[in-house]
């Protein structure tokens, strides 16, 4: 018995790992109302995750209300946003950077979306492209 569930273990967090895919190497844009860097999108069977950075003016203050993601035409609403709390007044310390993990639901992989903001200035926009591999 202990011969089968050990392979049989391995097997499986092996397969379990292998549906993941994190794409890394974005390149992003933001307007001047909120400046975020996309640093990968892990796209998982359960969850989207996108990974990047909040960029402000260190001392200064922010408030996200919302998040939402559109890539192939449909948008999807964030459902979990972790390293600020929705509706909640935030503020960038010294080196003017937060890092966030925005969690979406299901998405599949796709090399441009954009990233919608909700702040207590007004919506703010982040398109979030694949790098180019012919860039000179």
């Amino acid at each position: 018995m202990k011969r089968f569930f050990i392979p049989a273990a391995i097997m499986a967090a092996i397969s379990l790992c292998s549906e993941a895919k994190i794409v890394k190497d974005y390149e992003s844009a933001s307007d001047n109302i909120l400046s975020f860097q996309a640093d990968s999108i892990d796209y998982r069977s359960d969850l989207t995750r996108v990974y990047g950075k909040l960029v402000g003016r260190p001392h200064t203050s922010n408030r996200i209300d919302g998040v939402s993601l559109t890539c192939l035409g449909s948008a999807v609403t964030s459902t979990d946003i972790d390293g600020v709390d929705f509706q909640r007044y935030f503020q960038w310390e010294d080196n003017g950077q937060i890092p966030v993990e925005i969690d979406f639901p299901v998405l599949k992989n796709t090399s441009e979306v954009q990233i919608l903001f909700m702040t207590v200035h007004g919506p703010s926009t982040t398109t979030v492209k694949k790098k180019s591999l012919h860039r000179k």
